[in-house]
């Protein structure tokens, strides 16, 4: 079975030979947009999406977060993509972040979707 939601990075390049690949010159200092383009089946997707995130921003706040460590609750959602204002040093880490996001809202997704109301036993 396909996964529901699903997303891929669409972060335009900057500073980096698009020929060939080679950057210039990386500067840790620098801030960069991430961008990822979010593939949703239905609104039960968009729910386990919040929900996930939901869950991931008071895991960070009950744990803390680490030096230098960006915060899911940073990044700007709409219902078909993320947008993440971070610094250089920090892309690897948000792109980890949105990963385990996805992969934790497809987890959540039966959990999030309404119910059919013949599952639900009768009362009585």
């Amino acid at each position: 079975m396909s996964a529901s939601i699903r997303y891929r990075e669409t972060t335009e390049p900057s500073g980096v030979d698009t020929r060939n690949g080679l950057a210039l010159r990386f500067d840790a200092t620098r801030r960069l947009t991430l961008r990822f383009r979010l593939q949703l089946d239905s609104d039960d997707d968009v729910e386990a999406l919040r929900y996930a995130r939901r869950v991931m921003i008071r895991e960070e706040r009950t744990r803390g977060l680490e030096w230098d460590e960006p915060s899911i609750e940073d990044a700007v959602f709409t219902v078909t993509d993320v947008l993440w204002s971070v610094l250089a040093s920090q892309a690897t880490w948000c792109r980890e972040k949105v990963r385990l996001l996805v992969e934790r809202a497809n987890r959540h997704l039966p959990e999030v979707a309404p119910r059919d109301p013949g599952d639900v036993p009768a009362e009585g």
